[in-house]
């Protein structure tokens, strides 16, 4: 056991001493299965990217960057016919540091920026990323199915509904009440941060090639935020927050899922909790009024 440690520990430590700084906080297994390439510049034709980063590095060669074998699931380029093969795609990298200053690794991790203690300062690291991105981006495009720049999306319409204040041209008045509401529900959501991370899905779910199952997934997200978030926060902030998380996530996935409009059935806490307030009251002034009966007798 040990021996078979140690050994782990020799490769990680070699792929991590192998990457520029930047790279070796970012999934070192990632870049030694499939080479220090930008994942673009793995596929031939439709491309012109950076290099390599160095000489000899990685293990994708000239001959096998037209395979999508070179691409872990969820991540082979697909070939869209609405980017022109002299349009030069982005180098990938940049944009996943960006996100990764946010912990943004998933359409989940969207919605749990919801739970910062501080949201001003969250939305001005949030604004600060996504420029990041746009000067990155500016002289080039991600491929339609980049699921970094899905991601992307995602942190955009957050910034545009909780940021802004739904001030966006998608926006409507009903966003806007939904931004309201989620920001006088802050509190409470701050409460349900360790919640939200227990709905989330299975790392990588959202890649998986299966629509039926990836949309079945989501689903189950949304009704788990709603159904935690009712017992704690309220039904009105556990729609507002189920309604917001569908919005955001839909526009971070590459397949295109619709939420389930039936709600799971929970039990409204705060009528419950009046409930028992009155009842304890009448339990107490039945008992007042029994011990006067007998004392009178």
């Amino acid at each position: 056991m040990s021996i078979r440690l140690g050994v782990s520990l020799f490769w990680l430590l070699l792929i991590i001493f192998e990457l520029e700084t930047t790279q070796a906080i970012w999934f070192p297994w990632y870049f030694h299965r499939y080479g220090f390439e930008p994942h673009s510049s793995r596929h031939s034709g439709a491309v012109n990217a950076a290099p390599a980063a160095g000489p000899g590095k990685g293990s994708t060669s000239k001959s096998n960057r037209g395979n999508t074998a070179t691409c872990p699931p969820g991540y082979e380029l697909k070939g869209s016919k609405s980017i022109s093969p002299n349009v030069r795609l982005c180098d990938d990298n940049p944009v996943v540091m960006q996100l990764a200053r946010l912990y943004v690794v998933s359409p989940e991790r969207i919605v749990l920026l919801l739970a910062q203690p501080l949201l001003t300062e969250s939305c001005d690291e949030i604004a600060d990323v996504l420029q990041h991105i746009h000067s990155a981006t500016s002289n080039c495009v991600l491929a339609d199915d980049n699921i970094y720049g899905k991601l992307t999306n995602g942190l955009m319409y957050y910034k545009d509904q909780v940021c802004d204040g739904g001030s966006g041209s998608d926006s409507s008045s009903s966003n806007k009440k939904r931004c309201a509401s989620l920001n006088d529900a802050h509190n409470c959501l701050k409460e349900l941060r360790t919640d939200m991370i227990e709905c989330e899905a299975p790392a990588d779910w959202y890649e998986k090639r299966n629509a039926t199952k990836v949309c079945q997934t989501f689903n189950d997200v949304l009704d788990c935020y709603y159904t935690r978030g009712a017992m704690l926060c309220g039904l009105e902030a556990a729609r507002q927050l189920r309604s917001f998380a569908g919005d955001s996530m839909k526009r971070a996935m590459i397949y295109p899922c619709e939420v389930n409009k039936r709600l799971p059935k929970v039990n409204d806490p705060m009528l419950i909790s009046g409930t028992s307030v009155n009842g304890a009251r009448s339990s107490v002034c039945g008992l007042l009024l029994a011990y006067y009966l007998l004392k009178a007798l």
